[in-house]
């Protein structure tokens, strides 16, 4: 039994997270290789063109023409783009929502940076600071991570911020990848009832 097992939780999720965006990346990386075309499908009876099928809630599947959308990988910036985007989205949605079913825990600053970047891409990628005053009770950055770039990049949530852009003018998917694996690796241990600080 863990002394705290919603934190021990949220942070297998987070690290979860960071680990599904580097699998993600290596499958886009191979689909976008010209030699991919080589697993492409046989054309199946009823087609005229190999697809792939998505599953619906009834049971019954969207096909789709799996070789113009291998193609649309390669060759559509846009695609690529959101691509990218998506996964890291997706993720701080997910741990962040997570995090708040437990008011962000104790609201460490590792945790408190989650919360503004979860909330900033969840409102139209733009950071929104509408209460200064919690900034300096509950201060957002990475000074204390345990996962931080080579450079030592620190990333701190200031009124100045309010409007610009989260991803990728604030931070870039290392980046996020870094404060989900920190959140992770803060939160087993809180989970564990280890000491969060060395």
């Amino acid at each position: 039994m863990k002394v705290n097992q919603a934190a021990f939780d949220c942070g297998q999720l987070a690290e979860r997270m960071a680990q599904g965006y580097h699998a993600h990346t290596a499958a886009l990386a191979v689909a976008t290789d010209p030699g991919a075309k080589a697993l492409v499908p046989t054309v199946q009876p009823g087609f005229i063109v190999p697809v792939s099928f998505v599953r619906r809630k009834d049971g019954t599947q969207l096909a789709f023409h799996y070789h113009f959308y291998l193609d649309q990988a390669r060759s559509n910036p846009a695609i690529a783009e959101d691509t990218e985007r998506v996964w890291l989205v997706g993720s701080l949605l997910a741990v962040g929502d997570a995090a708040s079913l437990h008011r962000y825990f104790d609201r460490a600053p590792e945790l408190e940076l989650l919360r503004h970047l979860r909330n900033g891409v969840a409102h139209g990628n733009r950071f929104r600071i509408d209460n200064r005053a919690s900034l300096v009770k509950f201060p957002a950055h990475n000074k204390l991570a345990w996962t931080r770039s080579q450079g030592k990049a620190e990333f701190e949530i200031n009124p100045a911020l309010k409007g610009q852009t989260v991803l990728f003018d604030f931070m870039g998917p290392g980046d996020v990848l870094d404060v989900l694996m920190s959140v992770g690796q803060y939160l087993i241990r809180m989970g564990n009832g280890d000491r969060l600080r060395p």
